[in-house]
């Protein structure tokens, strides 16, 4: 075996930095050589494969800081719901031993390209689940236009505009009633949040398109705050377009033989109970 395995964790999570030693020194007592990887990565760290200890959260950033060398992810869940960790503290070393043993096996998930026109600079991101558009002015009505390949598609009228990916159809766009889609589809969800218009309903498009966002011109209190998975948040001025786009890398998920999807919907989200 002459794995090189990189191990982030949860620095807020009890006891995870304890976790992280202990796969290390397991890991090591195999001969298998490990790194620490921290919040940002300017070069290729040379790893075969991470691993993740943490929830959703941790997975996310973990997701973005590693896009563009699409270094396959094993999640460890250690938080409550954990819907895109593959396996817990319980079964850690009987997955490795399997990746050990059978290779890596993974699942590839697309995300987001994400071009946000601030009023400094050009913000270029990533996102996994999704991207919010809301008004920077909590709880007042927006109007945010939206196009399609440079076409008009409509004015959406409400808190906001929700665009996920499929792994993020189970995240915010599943409480605005969105669709759950399955996660390896290569799609965009554009849902409204509290829609003031009646017809205004979620929308499945296929992700070659590429999508602009901006607020409309009539609108007095114009600026709008957008949010990169929940945990990056941009303000996008006036006459100024966001712009999203299919990235040309795919998150890869290190999956076990018992993995199933349709068993985490129903273990996890009670879905179909």
């Amino acid at each position: 075996m002459n794995y090189t395995i990189g191990i982030t964790y949860n620095h807020l999570k009890k006891n995870s930095k304890k976790y992280c030693d202990e796969i290390i020194n397991w890991l090591s007592n195999k001969n298998i050589k490990t790194k620490l990887i921290y919040k940002t990565l300017k070069t290729n760290p040379k790893i075969d494969f991470i691993i993740c200890l943490g929830g959703d959260g941790t997975m996310l950033r973990t997701c973005r800081m590693v896009a563009k060398y699409s270094i396959p992810i094993l999640g460890i869940n250690l938080g409550t719901l954990g819907f895109l960790t593959y396996t817990d503290l319980n079964n850690i070393y009987n997955t490795l031993e399997e990746i050990f043993k059978k290779g890596i096996s993974f699942e590839s998930r697309t995300m987001l390209d994400i071009e946000i026109p601030t009023k400094t600079k050009t913000v270029k991101t990533v996102a996994l689940n999704d991207c919010i558009i809301r008004s920077i002015h909590n709880g007042r009505l927006t109007s945010i236009d939206a196009f399609i390949n440079k076409e008009f598609l409509s004015s959406y009228k409400g808190d906001g505009v929700l665009i996920s990916t499929p792994t993020g159809s189970t995240a915010y766009s599943l409480a605005l009633s969105g669709p759950i889609v399955y996660p390896t589809l290569s799609v965009f969800i554009i849902n409204p949040i509290s829609p003031h218009t009646l017809t205004h309903r979620p929308m499945i498009i296929d992700a070659k398109n590429i999508l602009e966002f901006s607020s409309t011109d009539n609108n007095r209190k114009s600026d709008l705050v957008v949010s990169v998975d929940g945990q990056e948040n941009y303000v996008l001025s006036k006459n100024k377009k966001l712009k999203i786009k299919l990235y040309s890398k795919q998150v890869k998920f290190i999956k076990t033989s018992k993995y199933s999807y349709f068993k985490t919907l129903k273990t996890k989200l009670k879905w179909g109970v």
